[in-house]
């Protein structure tokens, strides 16, 4: 997106803006100039309607209302505002119940930290390493035994750190933000691949770091999206090699499931209608194998306006039940409903039902390998490929729905299991490499 004179002030003004953490201001003031930007050529359609519905997947309501557009509800869409009116009224309603008030002023009072309990600690090679965050996210990836430590937590608190040459602090890339480690060439601070990441994927949010932070990677394959963009990375030097074992190809294929991955509006590379055509193709290959049951898993975001749009899993859950397919479904503990829940059942719940796993570019195919499920990626946008990494390794990528048809129908195929027996081979010999 190419900006005038007055545009790049104000966007520069925002890089600047030293208050702002994470450089929200920045990507903010991005996005109203892409809104404004956008509202400026619909405008000129002369038999525009103007009216708003949604106030998600990075349209900014003010802007077009500031252009002559009228907002209007509809039954598909939850009203941001009347959410945030009905927290305020609850607040006020809480302040007026003595007992309740009281309890009101006292957590006003509690700092909480922003990474919660999530503060473990580690000895290894004479070094301490503090990791912050959700290690569920990446803890069978790292080799470090790794122990919850409320001391630690503590001197967190107090803002209190080592010294680079006595600790590492370590965290996940999706939780980066909860490492508060000062900027400061004193301390050293580690962000750790926690999912596949393709080389050409978009890595803007990458290059965005405090100077004394670097990436570990996983491995070589992990390594190749930060070498692509000139960004410098490590693979993990306490790491744990994960070898992908044989597979156990099915005599007959009877459940599929199908990783789905993330949708928002950081990026343009993959958008809501990509979902769309997932969920058709599989749609299609439901009605040409209906003795295969289809296991859909949305990907957690699907929870966020900001990603794929208000109630995007109830869609998906309507349209399956619109078909009337009665083998092709939402995975198990995903609910059917209007609101910001998601209780889903766990990756290993659907794994242990699943003879094949397929995905766009999720690390849950890579997961599925791991328990012995041969895997194939997704590509249907005619762009390219997410999963380019395991494409070039030899592993299988589907175009369109006869592909997908021909993985399910061959992997019973004595010389197509051969075939994919080399691709795990050069995946382990990758796993090796450093």
């Amino acid at each position: 997106m190419f900006l005038n004179d007055t545009e790049q002030e104000t966007i520069d003004k925002a890089a600047d803006n030293e208050k702002v953490h994470n450089t929200f201001d920045y990507y903010n003031q991005v996005r109203l100039i892409k809104n404004q930007r956008i509202a400026e050529k619909v405008c000129k359609y002369k038999d525009a309607e103007k009216f708003i519905i949604s106030n998600d997947l990075g349209i900014e309501e003010s802007v077009w209302l500031k252009n002559g557009f009228k907002k209007i509800n509809c039954e598909y869409y939850y009203d941001w505002g009347e959410r945030k009116s009905l927290k305020k009224h609850i607040k006020n309603i809480v302040k007026k119940i003595p007992f309740a008030f009281a309890f009101y002023q006292k957590m006003k009072k509690i700092s909480i930290s922003p990474y919660g309990d999530d503060v473990y600690r580690a000895e290894w090679n004479g070094k301490k390493y503090i990791f912050i965050g959700r290690l569920q996210r990446i803890g069978y990836r790292i080799g470090l035994d790794l122990q919850k430590d409320e001391k630690e937590k503590e001197r967190l608190d107090k803002k209190l750190f080592y010294p680079k040459s006595e600790c590492e602090y370590i965290t996940s890339i999706h939780e980066r933000t909860k490492c508060i480690v000062p900027d400061s060439s004193e301390y050293d601070v580690r962000y750790i691949q926690d999912g596949y990441l393709p080389p050409n994927y978009s890595a803007c949010d990458l290059k965005y770091i405090p100077k004394n932070a670097q990436y570990y990677s996983w491995d070589v394959m992990g390594s190749r999206q930060f070498q692509y963009h000139k960004i410098p990375v490590s693979v993990m030097p306490f790491g744990k090699k994960l070898y992908m074992p044989e597979p156990k190809f099915p005599e007959k294929v009877k459940t599929i499931l199908v990783a789905t991955s993330g949708t928002g509006d950081w990026t343009a590379q993959k958008n809501r209608s990509d979902d769309d055509l997932m969920v058709m193709a599989f749609v299609e290959v439901a009605r040409r194998l209906p003795d295969v049951e289809i296991i859909y898993r949305a990907h957690p975001t699907w929870i966020f306006p900001e990603h794929v749009g208000v109630n995007s899993i109830n869609r998906v859950a309507e349209y399956f039940e619109w078909t009337k397919l009665s083998n092709i479904h939402l995975s198990s503990n995903i609910p059917n409903m209007k609101v910001l829940s998601f209780p889903r059942s766990s990756l290993e719940e659907d794994l242990k039902k699943a003879d094949i796993v397929f995905g766009e570019h999720s690390v849950s195919m890579i997961d599925g390998a791991f328990k012995n499920i041969p895997f194939a990626s997704v590509n249907l946008t005619d762009r390219r490929d997410f999963a380019c990494g395991l494409t070039e390794l030899g592993f299988p990528n589907c175009k369109n729905a006869d592909d997908i048809v021909d993985f399910i129908k061959n992997i019973s195929d004595k010389k197509y299991q051969a075939k994919y027996l080399e691709s795990v081979n050069r995946y382990n010999k990758m796993t090796d490499e450093r």
